[in-house]
């Protein structure tokens, strides 16, 4: 049977005294609809159904005996005392659902920190061949390239796959007119060779890619992309951008 709540209330609220009711679900259905659109806009009463949300846990934990005694012959009788770790049992239920939000809290934080780590180290790793490069795919360490000629050059090189081809990294070292201990280099007038990066493609096809100037005891590092994919890349040249002569090369 529902509640008979009425217009029950003492004061200028008329809901006042339906927050027992509700909490008890005594009220019908249409007066649990009227009175949570109540709610919606009444803080007071939300204070008070918030009050007593908690009875009907502690009136799960009644002996059902003591409850029917209660009501022996119509007797006004003292309330039946509550079971004595009743408050004990409380406090347990609360630490125990306490414990069970910060462990879920707990676990939140750390997947977001891997997250986190993830993403770091992803963009590491695609930082490696140049800032701005996007869509990395397969990449290939560096690897020293073979000379062609006599020279004094010496040199690695680096590929990654990108979404829109290639992109190329080179560490050319040019060791010949190395600086003496006091600075000096053996022939201070020659500012090196002018070089060329040159992509050879498996059909025949060479793309110059790069140009950089030479200097005596530097390491320059020239860097490159090209709309070839890696697959179709047969080697990668360093060439003198003069006469087209092949310094070193990588077959790949």
């Amino acid at each position: 049977m529902t509640a008979d709540v009425g217009a029950q209330g003492t004061g200028a609220d008329p809901y006042e005294l339906w927050d027992a009711a509700y909490v008890l679900g005594s009220l019908s259905t249409a007066q649990r609809h009227e009175y949570e659109r109540h709610l919606a806009g009444c803080a007071g009463c939300r204070e008070a159904v918030s009050a007593i949300s908690g009875m009907p846990a502690l009136l799960a934990l009644l002996d059902r005996d003591a409850v029917a005694a209660a009501g022996d012959c119509g007797t006004v009788m003292a309330a039946p005392p509550l079971p004595e770790r009743l408050l004990d049992n409380l406090l347990a239920r609360v630490q125990a659902r306490r414990h069970r939000i910060r462990l879920a809290t707990a676990a939140v934080a750390t997947v977001a920190a891997v997250a986190l780590l993830l993403a770091v180290f992803v963009t590491l790793r695609s930082g490696v061949f140049g800032a701005g490069d996007s869509g990395a795919g397969n990449i290939v360490q560096a690897m020293p390239m073979t000379p062609v000629v006599a020279s004094e050059y010496e040199a690695t090189v680096a590929l990654s796959s990108r979404d829109w081809g290639t992109h190329i990294q080179l560490e050319c070292t040019y060791h010949s007119w190395a600086a003496d201990s006091n600075g000096h280099s053996d022939d201070d007038g020659d500012t090196g060779d002018t070089l060329a990066m040159v992509a050879v493609g498996r059909d025949g096809s060479q793309t110059r890619l790069a140009t950089w100037r030479a200097l005596p005891a530097a390491t320059a590092l020239p860097s490159a992309s090209t709309s070839m994919p890696m697959e179709q890349i047969a080697s990668v040249q360093i060439v003198s951008a003069d006469t087209g002569d092949v310094l070193l090369q990588r077959t790949l």
